[in-house]
C-alpha cells in the first residue's frame, strides 16, 4: 500500500500566495518590460525574469508585521549555462532496510512488485501474513492479484486482500468490483480498506462513504474490515468515527503511532529490501508490525465461522439497509463543493494519468501475455526438439544394440566353428597318431618275427659253428699257443680259443 498523501516539494510556498488559481491563470495579464536584452515579467505580487530563453523564478515574498503591505526582493538572475555540457544526473542513493535486522510480522505486495518468487521468499521466515492488492476503485483489478494470492497460500503464507478506496465513484460499485475479485473462500485474513485520499469530498463525505463501504463488507464477509491510512490522515479526516474498527495504520518512522485508539498493525516502513525475491519496485516492500498484545488471531478470517448475511454480489450492489448519503456516482443526497477550474484542471489531468496508466498496465499485461505465449511456445518446440533428439538417441542405441548382438552372434558362430575345426583337426590327429601308432606295433612285431626268425637261425648256425670248431684238431690249438709264445705273450686255453 504506497501512500501518496504528501507530495515532494523543492521550494516553499508563501504563505499569502492565492492557490485557488491554477498557475496559468495567475501569470494572465502579465506586464512585459525590456531592460538590457531582459524581460522581465510582472503578475501582482511576483517577478519573472528570462535570460536566453531561460526562465528562471526572481522573485521571494516578504511578509512583514503588517500583513497588508509586502515587500518583493527579486533574486538575481541564475547563470547562464546553455554554452556548459550537461552533466550526467547521479543516480539516487536508495535507503532500504534489511528484514533481517528488523522486527517485522508482515508484508503487502502488488503489481509493483513484479512476478515474485514466492519460494525464496519463504527463507524470510519471519513473515507471519501477506497482504495482496486485489480492486481500486470501481472497476480496477491488479493484474498480478491472482497470481499473487494463488501463489502465496500455496506456498503456505496466511494471505489477504485489500481494495485502494476511490472517492470519484459509488461505494456501491466499488465494493462490487471488490467482492467480484477477493472470494471469501480464498481469504486467510481479514479484508482490508485503504484510505488515502480525500479530494474531492470533505472529511465528513470520507467518513459517511467509507461507512457505507465498510457496511457492505461487514455485511457480505461477516466481519469488520480492515482501515488501513496513515497516522496523519487517520487523525485529520477519520478519527473516533472509525475508532471501533481494526486499524491498521502507516506511519514511517521509529516512533509507533499515536492515534489516541487502540490499533492493530502498524506499517513501519516501505523500503524493506526482500531481493533476490522481489524483483519489481527495486525489491522494496511495505513492512508491518503487530501492537503490542497483538498477534495473528486478531486479523484471521475464517469464512466457515464468520457469518455474513446470506447476499448475493447484486443484492450487495443494491444495498437498501444502509443508503448512501455522500457523494456517489449512482445516488447521493449531498453534491460536493464545486470544484475550481485548477482542481477541474487537476481532476483533467489525474483523468489522463488514470488512463495513461491503465493503457500502460494493458500493454504491459499484454506484453506479459505475449512473452508467455512466446515462452510457451519455445517450451514446445523446446520439448518437441528434446523428443527428437531422445528418440534419435535411442534409435541410435537400438541400432548399437543390433550390432553389438550381430557381431556377438558372428564371434559366437566363429568360435563354434573354430572350435569345430580344432576338434575335427584333434580327431584326425588322434586318428593319425593311433594308426602310426599300429604301424608302429605292427613293424615292432614284424621286426620281433624277424629277429626270432634271424635269432632262431643263428642259434642254429652258432651250433654247427661250435660242433664244426669243437671238431678242430688238438694239432691246430697247439700250433696256436705255440706261436703265441713266440710272439711273447701269455697264453692260456681260452686265449688259444681266441687265436
Amino acid at each position: 500500500m504506497a501512500l501518496a498523501l504528501c507530495p515532494v516539494t523543492g521550494w516553499a510556498m508563501p504563505q499569502h500566495t492565492d492557490i485557488t488559481k491554477p498557475t496559468r491563470e495567475r501569470v494572465k495579464n502579465k506586464k512585459t518590460v525590456k531592460n538590457d536584452d531582459k524581460t522581465a515579467v510582472k503578475n501582482d505580487d511576483k517577478a519573472v525574469v528570462k535570460n536566453d530563453d531561460k526562465a528562471a523564478a526572481l522573485a521571494t515574498k516578504v511578509v512583514d508585521k503588517n500583513p497588508a503591505t509586502v515587500k518583493q526582493e527579486p533574486e538575481k538572475p541564475a547563470a547562464d549555462t546553455s554554452s556548459k555540457p550537461a552533466s550526467a544526473p547521479k543516480p539516487k542513493v536508495r535507503n532500504t532496510t534489511n528484514p533481517a535486522n528488523v522486527a517485522f510480522d508482515g508484508i503487502d505486495v502488488s503489481k509493483h512488485q513484479g512476478v515474485i518468487n514466492w519460494e525464496e521468499l519463504k527463507k524470510f521466515n519471519k513473515i507471519k501474513f501477506v497482504y495482496i492488492k486485489a480492486t481500486e476503485g470501481s472497476d480496477y483489478v491488479d493484474p498480478r492479484y491472482y497470481d499473487n494470492i494463488r501463489n502465496a497460500r500455496k506456498h503456505g503464507f496466511k494471505a489477504g486482500s485489500y481494495h485502494f478506496l476511490s472517492t470519484r465513484s459509488a461505494m456501491m460499485t466499488q465494493f462490487q468490483n471488490f467482492i467480484r475479485t477477493a472470494k471469501r473462500e480464498d481469504q486467510d485474513l481479514l479484508p482490508v480498506i485503504d484510505v488515502e485520499k480525500l479530494s474531492p469530498w470533505t472529511s465528513q463525505q470520507l467518513r459517511d462513504s467509507l461507512k457505507v463501504f465498510a457496511d457492505l463488507v461487514e455485511d457480505y464477509y461477516g466481519c469488520k474490515p480492515l482501515i488501513y491510512t496513515s497516522e496523519k490522515f487517520f487523525t485529520k479526516n477519520l478519527g473516533r468515527a472509525f475508532s471501533d474498527y481494526p486499524l491498521f495504520i502507516a506511519k514511517y518512522n521509529t516512533s509507533a503511532p499515536n492515534i489516541g485508539y487502540k490499533w492493530i498493525i502498524w506499517q513501519f516502513t516501505d523500503n524493506g529490501l526482500f531481493k533476490p525475491a522481489v524483483k519489481g519496485n527495486y525489491g522494496e516492500v511495505d513492512m508491518s508490525r503487530f501492537n503490542s498484545g497483538c498477534s495473528l488471531n486478531d486479523i484471521t478470517y475464517v469464512p466457515s465461522k464468520h457469518k455474513p448475511k446470506n447476499i448475493s454480489i447484486k443484492d450487495a450492489v443494491d444495498h437498501k439497509d444502509k443508503p448512501a448519503t455522500v457523494n456517489m456516482t449512482d445516488q447521493r443526497s449531498k453534491e460536493p463543493p464545486a470544484a475550481s477550474k485548477r482542481q477541474q484542471e487537476e481532476a483533467k489531468k489525474q483523468a489522463e494519468k488514470e488512463k495513461k496508466i491503465q493503457e500502460r498496465n494493458k500493454k504491459i499485461a499484454d506484453q506479459e501475455k505475449k512473452k508467455k505465449a512466446e515462452a510457451d511456445k519455445k517450451a514446445r518446440e523446446k520439448a518437441r526438439e528434446k523428443a527428437a533428439q531422445q528418440k534419435r538417441a535411442d534409435d541410435r542405441k537400438k541400432a548399437q544394440q543390433e550390432a553389438e548382438k550381430k557381431a556377438a552372434a558372428e564371434k559366437a558362430k566363429r568360435k563354434a566353428e573354430a572350435q569345430k575345426a580344432q576338434q575335427e583337426a584333434e580327431k584326425k590327429a588322434a586318428a593319425e597318431k593311433a594308426k602310426r601308432k599300429a604301424d608302429a606295433q605292427k613293424a615292432r612285431e614284424d621286426k620281433a618275427k624277424r629277429e626270432a626268425a634271424k635269432k632262431s637261425s643263428g642259434k642254429s648256425a652258432s651250433l654247427l659253428t661250435q660242433s664244426t670248431a669243437s671238431k678242430l684238431s688238438q694239432t691246430q690249438r697247439s700250433d696256436s699257443i705255440r706261436s703265441a709264445k713266440l710272439k711273447g705273450r701269455k697264453t692260456n686255453k681260452s686265449s688259444a680259443d681266441n687265436d
